[in-house]
């Protein structure tokens, strides 16, 4: 098997851990506060488009994949991967109560990095481009500080992804 086709695991696992999340909804009302408007609906679609950007970033780094471009786009998705993961234990920890994506995560991260160990072992990734990785340290850091409410990155998703919400219920309207 062609070393380069592994990056498909990348998109799979990713979409099989938000569709545990897929009923996340209860859990934000159950231990944060401050919530903004999200709905059932706003957090599915979030859901839906994050997953279908993970194919599309995976499809963009295939057809590019003996360019700095791959570089670019693996260790990203993998630096947003290992973010993600810490975030559900950090969650796990601090409110003491399972967070919903937490089992996935765990897998999603242990699939990225054997699929990353592969592509370093072929040589098919630029290894300077896991600095990608440093982006998220401030989110992370969020996520340590902010014990019951959401942390601002994810309170902008929401919020993004409500307005969607609001345009196309109001065009339905129309």
């Amino acid at each position: 098997m062609e070393p380069v086709l592994f990056i498909w695991a990348i998109p799979l696992f990713f979409s099989l851990h938000e569709l545990e999340e897929w009923n996340i909804l209860n859990w934000y009302q159950k231990y944060y506060v401050n919530l903004p408007g999200s709905t059932n609906f706003s957090i599915h679609l979030h859901i839906i488009i994050f997953c279908i950007m993970a194919f599309l970033l995976t499809y963009i780094a295939y057809l590019f994949r003996e360019t700095f471009v791959f570089s670019l786009i693996i260790p990203f998705l993998s630096g947003f991967i290992l973010f993600n993961t810490f975030q559900h234990i950090i969650w796990t920890f601090q409110l003491k109560a399972y967070s919903p994506g937490l089992a996935s995560a765990i897998v999603m991260l242990c699939v990225t990095i054997f699929v990353n160990i592969i592509l370093i072992k072929n040589s098919l990734i630029f290894l300077p481009f896991y600095a990608l990785i440093l982006l998220f340290i401030l989110p992370a850091l969020n996520t340590l500080k902010v014990k019951n409410e959401m942390t601002p990155e994810i309170r902008r998703v929401h919020l993004f992804f409500v307005k969607i919400e609001n345009l196309i219920r109001n065009r339905h309207l129309k």
